[in-house]
């Protein structure tokens, strides 16, 4: 919660405690959001989306302040407004996670001042919100996994974001492979695959997951890193976010059995490094995948 919002909410106790779903004056903004279509530029509609999300995901949890604040920030969005991301210094945040989020602001600013945001908009408006929400965790402090998820999306977020465009010759195709097989150990490697436009692991992913898991423990759980990749078929900037999505899927699986979440890194790389060579714009089963690499 912010500074200043710790004294309004001091001042109205006593009507949150009466049953009021929030206090005077806050409603209104999440209200608005919800009922305003975005306009303006691609990375601000974004924008827009991302904080009502995490507007809601805040009332739902009864923070009504600071979901007044981010619906705030999705509404001003939603009118074209580039609105910035937060300043720590205005949050009660000190010492070393003061220290890390300040230099991931500068990271990010530098990423909003480049052309990610034309480029890449739904990835960058990702990046900023998921920032945001960091910040906020940080600021309550007793959520040590919510502070851990923010900031290992937004760090995935800008990962993908920070690498270089660049032309990539196809690869040539491997032998087939059937979809959702169960994921085989190579040296170095587990992987787990995905049905169209979705996250969420099938039966053979989780199974794919439990034997990464078990490789993990008997190897001193070295550092793994969690690579997501979608097919062909979507535009650069939702493959990327998608691909994000998927690897954030399977670092929350491997977490839930066992391995340590600092031993884990997610990133997303969209339709790049394609498993089957395709033509742009072409579906294919093979390459909607998330690959575990070993050390």
């Amino acid at each position: 919660m912010k500074r200043f919002s710790k004294i309004i909410a001091a001042l109205t106790l006593p009507v949150a405690m009466s049953g009021c779903a929030s206090f005077p004056g806050t409603t209104h903004y999440l209200d608005d959001l919800q009922a305003t279509q975005p306009a303006g530029p691609a990375f601000t509609r974004a924008l827009s989306r991302e904080y009502l999300a995490f507007a809601e995901s805040q009332k739902n949890q009864y923070s009504w302040f600071n979901s007044w604040h981010f619906a705030k920030k999705g509404l001003d969005a939603a009118h074209g407004v580039a609105v910035p991301p937060e300043n720590p210094a205005d949050w009660d945040v000190s010492g070393q996670p003061a220290a890390d989020l300040a230099a991931a602001r500068t990271r990010l600013l530098q990423v909003l001042d480049g052309a990610a945001p034309q480029r890449l908009p739904s990835l960058t408006a990702t990046a900023q919100v998921k920032y945001d929400c960091w910040v906020e965790e940080q600021d309550r402090g007793w959520k040590t996994a919510d502070i851990t998820a923010c900031r290992q999306n937004f760090l995935a977020a800008m990962s993908a974001l920070e690498t270089p465009v660049k032309a990539e010759a196809p690869a040539a195709a491997p032998p087939p492979r059937a979809a959702h097989a169960a994921p085989k150990a190579g040296d170095d490697r587990f992987q787990l695959f995905f049905d169209l436009n979705q996250w969420r692991l099938s039966a053979d992913a989780l199974r794919g997951v439990k034997a990464a898991a078990r490789a993990a423990k008997a190897a001193g759980y070295p550092k793994l890193a969690i690579i997501g990749y979608t097919d062909a078929s979507g535009s650069a900037d939702l493959d990327l976010k998608l691909s994000l999505k998927r690897a954030e899927a399977v670092r929350q699986a491997l977490i839930k059995n066992g391995v340590p979440a600092d031993r884990l890194s997610a990133e997303g790389r969209g339709k790049t490094d394609l498993l089957v060579s395709t033509k742009d714009g072409a579906p294919e089963a093979q390459n909607r995948r998330v690959v575990i690499r070993f050390p």
